[in-house]
């Protein structure tokens, strides 16, 4: 019975949908939470001296609720909100570390920071990308 079930959907043209579709919110808010990012690190980096910045983690902490609430909105986006909630633990854990971390902060903190946010980052962009190109174009985009 389920066989019959299952080719009647093959051939009527349904398709079970895991994910949700893509979100271009998510993906532009994400980028630029790692812009803000890139910039505080650049700033470790160039001088170790720089002090802990409240303002920094006040704004990327806002953006990331946004984030997060955008994600839960959505239908069937478990596996982002995971991804978004990952980031945020790793933003977390680096704010803790800045705000403990006498100065001048060792670059290889700084590195492994970075490098543990990159990969969220890029995690989170690769789904919605491959979301993006299962999206149907747009009118725009059908006539350049």
């Amino acid at each position: 019975m389920a066989l019959v079930w299952l080719a009647a959907m093959v051939q009527a043209g349904c398709t079970a949908k895991f994910i949700g579709d893509y979100d271009q919110s998510i993906d532009n808010g994400v980028s630029e939470v790692q812009q803000q990012a890139e910039v505080y690190f650049g700033k470790l980096k160039a001088d170790p001296n720089t002090p802990y910045d409240p303002n920094f983690y006040n704004q990327i902490n806002a953006r990331m609720a946004a984030l997060r609430t955008r994600a839960g909105i959505l239908p069937q986006y478990p596996i982002i909100q995971k991804q978004i909630q990952e980031l945020q633990g790793n933003l977390d854990r680096f704010q803790e570390l800045d705000k403990i971390t006498p100065r001048p902060v060792p670059i290889g903190v700084v590195t492994a920071a970075e490098t543990a946010i990159t990969v969220n980052v890029e995690s989170i962009l690769k789904l919605e990308l491959a979301l993006k190109r299962n999206t149907a174009p747009s009118l725009d985009e059908k006539n350049p």
